[in-house]
């Protein structure tokens, strides 16, 4: 299972209200919600505890693990309705131990890499799951501008033979850089501050996928 938009709203939020305003936006317009968990550990910020999230009325929802260890989460997270749990390569897990629990429960894995990890680390994980995310910033807070290197990482990525991989991109992901890495290979992008930030969040995204529409 996949996400039903090439854009996908991310939620870093912190509380209940901005939690439950994001969801509302992108069941209506788009029926895929990135959401992100920060533990305080594996990166410097919190978001809002798995518990107090509303229920996840959505057709797909994908949880992004910013955590030091992500199999415990995974039980709460399928519980709460997420379909993807995208998990950081460079967080501590035994790779058995997580696939073993994901197939218990019955939910999808991702894996996510952080923009300083060399990519041949990332090899290792082809085997676990072929859905893919490059960071185009350090985790852990939205609206910094992508770092340069994203779109090589996204190419050098769909250059690996053999590999079929769906390669998302989160972080950095605006209108000047969709075309770049949309030209590099990337399938889905992670948007947060790009609609949230400024204007109408609906003009905001409906711009964004007029920009990658003809690709599809």
């Amino acid at each position: 299972m996949k996400p039903n938009s090439v854009i996908i709203p991310g939620d870093l939020a912190t509380t209940r209200e901005a939690f439950v305003s994001r969801l509302d936006f992108a069941r209506q317009n788009a029926r895929s919600i990135h959401i992100d968990i920060a533990d305080g550990q594996f990166v410097d910020s919190t978001t809002l505890p798995i518990k107090d999230w509303p229920a996840l009325d959505i057709d797909y929802a994908e949880a992004h693990l910013m955590v030091k260890d992500p199999i415990p989460y995974l039980t709460e997270l399928k519980q709460a309705g997420i379909t993807r749990a995208i998990v950081h390569i460079e967080s501590f897990f035994n790779p058995d131990d997580l696939i073993a629990q994901a197939k218990e429960i019955d939910i999808l894995l991702g894996f996510a890499v952080n923009p300083d990890t060399d990519l041949e680390h990332l090899k290792s994980f082809f085997d676990l799951g072929n859905y893919i995310q490059v960071m185009g910033i350090e985790p852990g807070k939205t609206g910094q501008p992508m770092l340069p290197q994203t779109p090589l990482a996204v190419s050098y990525l769909r250059r690996i033979p053999s590999r079929r991989l769906v390669i998302s991109v989160d972080g950095g992901v605006h209108p000047d850089t969709l075309p770049g890495l949309r030209q590099a290979g990337a399938n889905f992008f992670v948007a947060s501050s790009s609609i949230y930030d400024s204007g109408d969040w609906v003009k905001n995204y409906k711009h964004m996928l007029e920009l990658v529409k003809d690709d599809e």
